[in-house]
């Protein structure tokens, strides 16, 4: 635009220049005739000369095709006034050559022809009109003001060509400098668009679908030229309608697209070149970290990044069922994609007529479809090209890769959930055996009791026959216990009776004795007196195995309204604080005393569970190691009812 503003203001400088010099002859030619000049050319002259200042300097000057056409018929109606005014022998026809030099100023080799002939057509009306005084000689001036203007004409139109080759030239190099700095295809086409516009076309578009281009030019002047380039591409250009340089605009935009061709093909090579560089770097670190997957869900996620990475958009199929395993696709036109593509095939949007509807649901150019392990099917799309062989290469063989990890992966989960099985199994089983050895350990342990009293009593068979005989009774229940072919009943026991039983057979079979506070009225406790028995047997021979042989046994027996409890206190090892929550766990021995004393751990645990059994409770405490300790039984009390007649009976 400023080139152009300085161009039109040395044009107005010129043709101010151009108008002061014919002026200047023209009153040269005034002085030389003298008297025979009329009053005509003297007022001609500053008139002129007033005109040449308002064309340069007026507001005129805003409108160049007025101040052309206006500037043209002043230079040819002064000249032809000046010639009426002076003598025919005078050369004023010259200045008929200022017009025609001031029109090619402006309006190039048409506007020397029109200036030339308005010329020649006032000369010959001003000889017209002074027929009487005209010599036949004057007629050559026509003769001469023709060639005046044919070689004007041909000096402008040089002088024009040479111009617009040069601006040609100019805009040439200038379009080719801005190729060489851009970078990338994208910046290519850009830039030949904007170059294009830049020529003075109207509107400028590059895409791949020759048919739709077409039809955008709607009947306006313009055309639609392929890119040579590897990938398909069209260029449609939209021309000023009604303007006479639109072919040249035309033939320019040509060049530029043939002179662009080859860079775009080369930047097309070097963009896919590092396309196809990223993708398989990308891919390669996808696939190192594919083995440190745990899962068959997780392998599959990096295959699908691996795959994206070259393509654009991937997802994988499972076969059989028709389900999206990873990806965002749409599941029917995905899976009928996978299904239709077999084993590996390159799908492109113009291929076979089943996959151009399938690639147009999944606003795919091309797609890449491969087998990725047992029963699956990966899938990799393009939006915006052609996917190359060597990219259907590359996920190929990413797909057998990680498909096989992928298989190996859900076949090791498989195993883990077999051997989670097996093992949950076998750790259900060794609970079961291990009760079943806490069953037996317990029976043998409470089997130790009755057998020792047998074998007492045996020697005192004499005093203690029938003592012999409950003990008998009582080892054939915890047999009948141990084959499960009891159940554990609550009945009435005489805690009293029971517990005198209990310290006669702790004196007769350890020699031991323990003291027995009876209460004055009866204790009766809602259980089982054999089982009573097993736990009073329990609790005195504990005490005496933890308790010197001259320290002291108390069993104290304290009936109550709801329950009957009884007390075995003793003045032994004593208990621990950490210990005593531990106290009646299966198989627990104080780590203290374990290596001085004999036994399993059992007595008491076997204890808790016969009375807990019975619906009682079992507490101990102890105030520490070496001071004894006191164990204490509660058991629901029955209470007697006496009858209206006076005997007594239980309820």
């Amino acid at each position: 635009m400023r080139g152009e503003a300085v161009f039109a203001l040395d044009t107005e400088r010129a043709a101010l220049r151009l108008r002061l010099a014919a002026a200047a002859l023209a009153t040269t030619l005034v002085l030389l005739a003298g008297e025979r000049a009329t009053a005509l050319a003297a007022a001609t002259i500053p008139i002129y000369l007033a005109g040449a200042v308002v064309l340069r300097y007026g507001r005129m000057g805003r409108l160049p095709v007025a101040r052309s056409l206006v500037g043209s018929a002043l230079d040819v109606v002064t000249a032809t006034a000046t010639v009426f005014s002076l003598p025919l022998d005078s050369p004023t026809w010259i200045l008929y050559g200022f017009a025609i030099a001031n029109t090619a100023l402006w309006r190039g080799p048409l506007g020397v022809f029109g200036a030339t002939a308005a010329s020649i057509l006032a000369y010959d009306l001003t000889l017209g009109l002074r027929t009487g005084e005209a010599p036949v000689s004057a007629l050559w001036v026509v003769q001469a003001l023709i060639a005046v203007g044919l070689i004007s004409a041909e000096l402008v139109y040089s002088a024009v060509r040479a111009t617009a080759d040069r601006e040609r030239m100019r805009r040439h190099g200038h379009a080719l400098r801005a190729f060489a700095e851009a970078k990338g295809t994208q910046a290519l086409l850009d830039t030949l668009r904007s170059q294009i516009l830049a020529l003075g076309a109207v509107h400028v578009r590059v895409g791949t679908d020759q048919v739709a281009l077409q039809e955008s030019l709607a009947g306006r002047p313009g055309f639609v030229e392929r890119l040579p380039t590897g990938q398909p591409r069209f260029v449609a250009v939209v021309l000023p309608p009604a303007i006479p340089n639109a072919p040249e605009i035309e033939t320019s935009a040509r060049d530029l697209i043939l002179d662009v061709a080859p860079l775009v093909s080369s930047s097309e090579r070097a963009d896919h070149a590092e396309r196809l560089r990223d993708a398989a770097a990308h891919a390669l670190d996808a696939l190192a970290e594919t083995p440190r997957e745990a899962t068959e869900a997780g392998t599959l996620a990096s295959l699908t990044v691996a795959a994206a990475a070259v393509a654009g958009r991937a997802a994988i199929v499972r076969l059989a069922d028709g389900v999206v395993m990873t990806g965002d696709l749409p599941n029917d036109a995905a899976v009928e994609l996978a299904r239709g593509g077999g084993a590996a095939a390159l799908l492109v949007g113009g291929g076979s007529h089943w996959s151009r509807p399938v690639l147009a649901k999944l606003d795919a150019r091309s797609a890449i479809v491969v087998t990725a392990g047992q029963g699956r099917g990966l899938i990799a799309l393009s939006s915006d090209r052609v996917l190359s062989e060597q990219e259907f290469a590359l996920v190929q063989r990413l797909a057998h890769v990680a498909g096989a990890i992928a298989d190996l992966v859900r076949d090791r989960d498989r195993q883990r959930g077999d051997a989670q099985q097996l093992r949950a199994e076998s750790e259900r089983l060794g609970v079961m055996l291990q009760a079943r050895e806490d069953s037996v350990a317990m029976a043998a342990h409470e089997l130790r009791n009755p057998l020792t009293s047998v074998h007492g009593y045996a020697t005192l068979i004499s005093r203690n026959l029938g003592a012999v005989q409950d003990q008998l009774t009582r080892l054939d229940r915890i047999i009948s216990d141990l084959l499960g072919r009891t159940a554990l009943e609550k009945d009435v026991a005489d805690v009293v009776k029971i517990a005198t039983e209990a310290v006669g057979r702790l004196r007769a079979l350890t020699g031991r004795d323990a003291w027995l506070i009876k209460p004055d009225q009866p204790a009766l406790a809602r259980i089982d007196p054999l089982r009573l028995a097993q736990v009073l047997d329990n609790l005195l021979r504990n005490a005496a195995k933890y308790s010197p042989e001259t320290g002291a046994i108390t069993l104290q027996i304290i009936p109550g309204d709801d329950e009957v409890r009884f007390v075995v206190q003793d003045e032994g090892s004593g208990i621990a604080p950490d210990e005593i929550e531990h106290l009646f766990d299966h198989g627990f021995r104080s780590p203290r005393l374990a290596d001085t004393t004999q036994g399993e751990g059992l007595g008491l645990a076997v204890c808790r569970q016969i009375v807990e059994g019975q619906g009682g409770r079992i507490t101990v405490e102890s105030p520490g190691v070496d001071r004894g300790s006191s164990f204490t039984v509660a058991l629901p009390s029955v209470r007697i009812a006496i009858p209206s007649g006076g005997e007594e009976t239980t309820g």
